[in-house]
């Protein structure tokens, strides 16, 4: 089934497939010439399969770069203008190493500020890349990249995953080049020559290819951001590779294009989404319902306005009398049946539940690792052992083999729901306030169900957390060294420090030697942490020693710990993976929307049911991650 994709899609054109969509996603972007395109893996909430990628990869090859994407009009994006062209990209391929696709960006001498910006911003999370492509999906998975517009610098780039590229990409050994990449040879100083030599004459067939060369690459330019389909621009490039011509003669034929194809799309019926930019009756009703329950569409669109619910359902069923049945001689929108109305609303519900979702304190966020799993198999968190000094070997010995092992802990997924009920009654009266307050509640709630279950981690079994494969609770003062009973100070938090720094190794006695990243309170404790963290001076002291802890942690306040005096360390997930959670169907709640007048609520209760899905699994990785002291 495909749906429309949450955020920055807009209306395929007639060369695209009929289920073609338009996307803008976010990608990496590490220093001015070198970049990790797309990567094995999500983003705004699409999966990218690496089969596809690899196939994609030459579609990105000699794509434009430009600055800032193409303004927004309601017919999808405006035309795009020379004057923001900045760069091309080129050496675009799959990268086994980066599991993406990688490329170099070259930009035109009349975009060295934007290439100097880039040098200086690179680094900043608000400054980045995004690709302005069409692809093809089942469900959520993407099937194909059928096209690439282009991929443009932008300020806060689409948001669903970024894809980090390792700071050895950025190194030209580490680019995957091809074996024999073709080499500038560097300048070199001429020879000291006590009589001076004539200057080179410059060939002038040289400098007259050169430009031959730059008028044919901005000439494929022009045509390929002319705003023409894929089939129509492909022929024009033809055209001009066998008959080059003027910049004048080329808008001419780019002219008579335009026309052609407009006079070809006024004999196509508009047949709904995925074929034109232009909505349509039904796609204009999709966007009004979407307004309606509180999702922001389009500054400026034509989008009529609903006067509530009651007049959606009615436009959409036919059902004027409130029966509860489809009445398909009273719909005037073509190709609408029983499920369209489910698809439309589950599709703006989801936007808001999603948004409600994310809004919600999500205080756990720094301390978890995050995974996506294709089958809700148990989860198996693994720790590999480490590995003690290497032996001394004397001359003609042999080599002895080195013990190691691992150690894994499990997790079960867990599928938590509800649904909710929308009347007939409720639809008669037009409460819309009431249905527009459905998925926010259901956001929040699912929000708040995942952050009680990692909470309960830290709290559960009278603070001593899960039972571990080695039969301990995740704190323990004996054989896990993570539990303590001081209050929360200065020398407090240096001994956890030192605690957690003395952890070892599995099946070593090597010490780890990482630290405590973040300080885990209960709202009561939080003044006290942050003068610990903040303070200049040293807390507690008179002869004002420096505060040589400050700003060296981090504090997150738990909101469901009802103690007020037990707190809790927590290491980076980057050095040691404490807490883990698996997702199923996303890392975020979906709804699903069922509404047959033959079967089911509608028929039996006249009731339309909104059901929220969330499958999850919260486990520990490793308990050298993770400190608590619980306070007697």
């Amino acid at each position: 089934m495909t749906e429309t994709t949450p955020a920055y899609v807009t209306l395929a054109t007639p060369p695209q497939p009929d289920n073609a969509e338009r996307c803008r996603l976010a990608i990496s972007f590490q220093g001015p010439t070198h970049a990790l395109l797309i990567k094995v893996g999500q983003a705004n909430g699409l999966t990218f399969p690496q089969e596809v990628l690899q196939a994609a990869a030459p579609l990105f090859d000699s794509r434009p770069v430009f600055a800032d994407h193409a303004g927004g009009g309601f017919f999808g994006p405006e035309p795009r203008s020379v004057h923001d062209l900045a760069g091309h990209i080129q050496n675009a391929h799959w990268s086994e190493q980066a599991q993406g696709i990688v490329g170099d960006i070259e930009f035109y001498a009349t975009a060295t500020w934007l290439r100097d910006l880039a040098a200086q911003a690179q680094n900043h999370e608000y400054f980045g890349l995004s690709a302005d492509l069409w692809l093809t999906r089942n469900e959520q998975t993407v099937q194909r990249i059928t096209s690439v517009e282009s991929v443009d610098v932008v300020i806060h780039p689409a948001a669903g995953g970024t894809f980090a590229i390792p700071a050895e990409f950025a190194q030209k050994g580490n680019h995957d080049m091809p074996e024999n990449p073709t080499q500038t040879p560097a300048p070199q100083a001429p020879a000291p020559d006590p009589v001076p030599a004539p200057a080179p004459v410059q060939p002038v067939q040289s400098v007259q290819l050169n430009a031959d060369a730059l008028a044919r690459q901005l000439a494929l330019l022009t045509i390929q951001t002319s705003g023409l389909p894929q089939r129509t621009a492909d022929a024009l490039r033809a055209q001009y590779e066998a008959s080059p011509c003027s910049p004048g003669e080329l808008e001419q034929r780019i002219t008579l294009a335009k026309q052609i194809e407009a006079a070809r799309a006024e004999l196509t019926a508009i047949q709904g989404l995925g074929q034109i930019r232009t909505l349509n009756s039904l796609d204009k009703i999709d966007l009004a319902f979407q307004k309606l329950v509180g999702v922001e569409v389009a500054q400026n669109a034509d989008v009529p306005r609903l006067s509530g619910i009651r007049e959606f359902y009615d436009l959409m069923t036919g059902d004027h009398e409130r029966h509860g049945v489809f009445r398909p001689d009273r719909v005037s929108f073509a190709n609408v049946t029983t499920s369209t109305i489910t698809s439309i609303v589950a599709n703006a519900l989801n936007k808001v539940l999603l948004r409600a979702y994310e809004m919600r304190y999500q205080w756990w966020k720094p301390i978890v690792t995050e995974m996506d799993f294709p089958t809700m198999n148990t989860i198996k968190w693994i720790t590999l052992g480490g590995i003690a000094d290497l032996d001394t070997v004397t001359e003609g010995a042999a080599y002895t083999e080195k013990s190691w092992g691992d150690a894994e802990e499990t997790s079960e997924f867990v599928k938590k729901g509800n649904y909710l009920g929308i009347t007939l009654e409720a639809i008669d009266r037009d409460d819309v306030a009431a249905i527009r307050q459905l998925p926010r509640k259901l956001g929040i709630s699912a929000a708040r169900t995942l952050a009680a279950a990692i909470a309960a981690l830290f709290s559960g079994t009278s603070g001593t957390g899960p039972l571990l494969a080695d039969g301990v609770r995740l704190f323990s003062v004996a054989t896990h060294a993570n539990l303590l009973t001081a209050a929360l100070t200065a020398d407090n938090w240096d001994a956890v420090i030192q605690a957690m720094f003395k952890q070892t190794e599995h099946t070593s006695a090597k010490r780890l030697g990482i630290r405590p990243r973040y300080c885990l309170v209960p709202i009561e404790l939080e003044k006290m942490a942050l003068t610990i963290f903040t303070s200049p001076d040293e807390p507690g002291t008179t002869d004002r020693d420096i505060n040589v802890r400050r700003q060296s942690d981090a504090v997150i306040t738990v909101p469901e710990w009802t103690d007020a005096s037990d707190w809790a360390a927590a290491a980076s997930p980057l050095d040691l993976e404490g807490v883990c959670i698996g997702y199923r169907h996303g890392r975020a709640p979906e709804i699903f929307v069922a509404d047959s007048d033959l079967t089911g609520s509608m028929f039996t209760n006249d009731e339309m049911r909104i059901k929220v899905r969330f499958v999850y699994a919260v486990g520990i990785g490793d308990f050298r991650a993770l400190h608590k002291n619980n306070v007697t």
